[in-house]
């Protein structure tokens, strides 16, 4: 059970002498500081480190004894477990990023110097907030017209918007105000059915397929970059592309689903 335990305690990234002097707490019940170097081998300083590490980590306790000497008690595995799953969900989502970077490796400009460009030319956003704000700001980056392609619904779901919800509807009025005529290409639903027949008055085309190799993100058109939403009600986020590659080959494939597609 001890050897057990050593091993686990080092797992989670605590140190040898951390796992030491945890062990020695749990035997010993309470303990001051002399009692603890005296009994770990550890010197002065390398026990005094290790005991602030072992209380940032929610393993040990102090209190004080006639306001003099302060004595030091072992605490349960309990707050150690809640930080390692923290850390495991921070590292999930660093991972989900990762993942969604891995297959824009080549497009990375590896030359360009950061102070002089005002954008990256591929940025990731994370977050609802990044989410909405990025989609928000759409139409005053375009240029007379506006693409879309994917989802509108699960964009909406995730955003936590709907079709007639205020940003929405301030979304088509700035569109409107600026004279963007809209394409759109939509997974099929009865809202989107339903949207299709307000086409004229609401300067837009959509289109309605049934088969489509983008069925669960939202992709935006703007003048000078793509913004492809990720819709994962856990991790969303937004990927910005300004990269002229890899913008001409979303612009192809929209083109390419736009001209072999069917109207609404």
């Amino acid at each position: 059970m001890l050897k057990k335990l050593q091993q686990l305690l080092i797992l989670t990234g605590l140190r040898d002498e951390e796992v030491t002097l945890y062990l020695h707490l749990l035997r010993m019940r309470r303990a001051t500081m002399t009692e603890l170097i005296g009994e770990s081998g550890l010197n002065i300083m390398t026990a005094y480190r290790t005991v602030k590490r072992l209380q940032e980590r929610g393993l040990v306790q102090s209190f004080s004894v006639n306001q003099k000497q302060s004595v030091y008690a072992p605490l349960t595995l309990r707050t150690l477990i809640h930080k390692l799953d923290q850390e495991q969900r921070s590292l999930r989502k660093v991972q989900l990023a990762l993942q969604d970077l891995d297959h824009l490796l080549p497009y990375v400009d590896l030359e360009q110097e950061a102070e002089s460009a005002p954008h990256e030319l591929i940025q990731l956003r994370e977050g609802v907030d990044a989410f909405r704000e990025e989609y928000l700001k759409l139409p005053d980056e375009c240029d007379g017209e506006y693409l879309h392609v994917g989802s509108m619904q699960n964009y909406w779901d995730v955003a936590g918007m709907g079709d007639e919800s205020p940003e929405e509807l301030a979304f088509r009025a700035k569109r409107y105000h600026r004279g963007v005529f809209a394409r759109v290409i939509n997974t099929d639903s009865p809202t989107m059915r339903e949207i299709a027949k307000r086409d004229s008055k609401e300067l837009r085309t959509l289109r309605i397929l049934d088969d489509m190799p983008i069925r669960r993100d939202y992709i935006g058109f703007a003048a000078h970059h793509i913004a492809h939403f990720v819709c994962d009600k856990e991790h969303p986020k937004v990927l910005l592309i300004r990269h002229p590659e890899l913008m001409a080959l979303y612009r192809n494939q929209f083109r390419h689903m736009w001209d072999q597609g069917s109207g609404a």
